[in-house]
């Protein structure tokens, strides 16, 4: 379900309180990219078409350009998705409260058990 930035970090919030005792939260982050119909295109291209042909499609899809991407969000757990997408001029200001909002919920993370070896002398 895709949700405004306010929104989601208030479901994120209510994800980590009814996961708190069991079960997981997973969170994603990932560059938006507009034009991924035009990627798929490029990649059947790239099958079909020889060797050569096809490097030259993956430099020209690698090459640098100054375009700014937004940013997905995905939360998930078991029973429930949530996303939303992020305008890189508010980048700053979301990734902020997100990291204020995992440093409250920190708190509930188990710590690994590790079992301390003894060296050989």
């Amino acid at each position: 379900m895709l949700l405004n930035n306010d929104e989601f970090l208030l479901a994120l919030a209510e994800l980590f309180v009814a996961t708190r005792e069991n079960g997981s939260v997973t969170v994603t982050l990932k560059r938006y990219n507009y034009e991924g119909v035009k990627q798929e295109r490029q990649k059947k291209r790239a099958k079909t078409a020889s060797n050569e042909e096809a490097m030259q499609l993956i430099v020209d899809r690698l090459s640098l350009n100054d375009t700014e991407y937004a940013t997905l969000v995905r939360a998930n757990t078991e029973k429930r998705k949530l996303s939303t997408l992020v305008a890189p001029s508010s980048l700053d200001v979301f990734l902020a409260r997100y990291h204020g909002l995992l440093m409250v919920n920190a708190e509930s993370i188990k710590k690994k058990d590790r079992l301390k070896k003894k060296k050989a002398a």
